[in-house]
């Protein structure tokens, strides 16, 4: 049985080694070892946010046109879609656009990462009056 320290921090080792091994290595294998780790890193940490979550058991959740499995890889796909384009691209202008990319998939991923925190790290704050 795994601790608990590494039982939550595995998705991040999976998102983690599979960024680190699509910024290293060159090579169409490694690419298609990349992407996997990064697709078992999302989905893992996609259920596990889901699992989590307080909100989603109350309202139903609407994520526009999209299916939901769409709307959650979002920024999981703007960040791979980004750090590819920056590696394996040899135009400098595709550049800016890969930067774009990878933050707006950072930025969308941190944000849905603060609002999907378990029940036990939310603090609630009592204003007496």
């Amino acid at each position: 049985m795994l601790s608990q320290r590494v039982y939550e921090s595995l998705p991040y080792l999976y998102l983690g080694l599979g960024v680190a091994i699509l910024c290293s290595v060159k090579n169409p294998y490694a690419l298609s070892s990349a992407l996997l780790f990064i697709l078992a890193g999302a989905v893992v940490w996609v259920v596990r946010s889901e699992h989590r979550r307080i909100r989603h058991r109350l309202t139903p959740q609407l994520h526009g046109r999209l299916p939901f499995w769409c709307y959650e890889m979002l920024p999981f796909s703007y960040l791979t879609l980004g750090l590819s384009l920056l590696v394996y691209s040899d135009n400098m202008l595709m550049y800016p656009s890969a930067v774009v990319l990878a933050v707006i998939g950072f930025q969308v991923w941190l944000m849905r990462a603060l609002q999907r925190r378990p029940a036990h790290q939310l603090s609630v704050k009592r204003v007496s009056g």
